[in-house]
């Protein structure tokens, strides 16, 4: 059985969204995807389920880069988008997972 963040990859991959970096960007045993959209934290916490243990970080890009989404700490696997704020400006669509 797929957990909350496999399921909400799989859901990108139905909409159409091709993953646009896959793997450790930060060289710490992440195995983290990337898609070009950016995703309400609350609505997709809901739909998919994600537990506590499932965290949201973000990073808001006054320094260098931008980005935030959903890891799990215990395994190193991610989903990550833009930062809300960089995506809203930028037009990338928002993701719920009621799309």
């Amino acid at each position: 059985m797929e957990n909350g963040l496999q399921q909400l990859v799989a859901h990108l991959q139905r909409l159409g969204f091709a993953p646009t970096y896959h793997g450790d960007p930060y060289g710490q045993g992440l195995d983290w995807t990337y898609f070009d959209c950016y995703f309400d934290e609350a609505a997709v916490r809901r739909h998919f389920s994600l537990g506590t243990e499932v965290r949201y970080v973000a990073y808001d890009g006054r320094v260098a880069g931008q980005e935030a989404g959903f890891y799990d700490p215990g395994t190193g696997f991610g989903v990550m988008g833009h930062h809300p704020d960089y995506g809203r400006a930028g037009g990338k669509p928002k993701i719920t997972g009621a799309e």
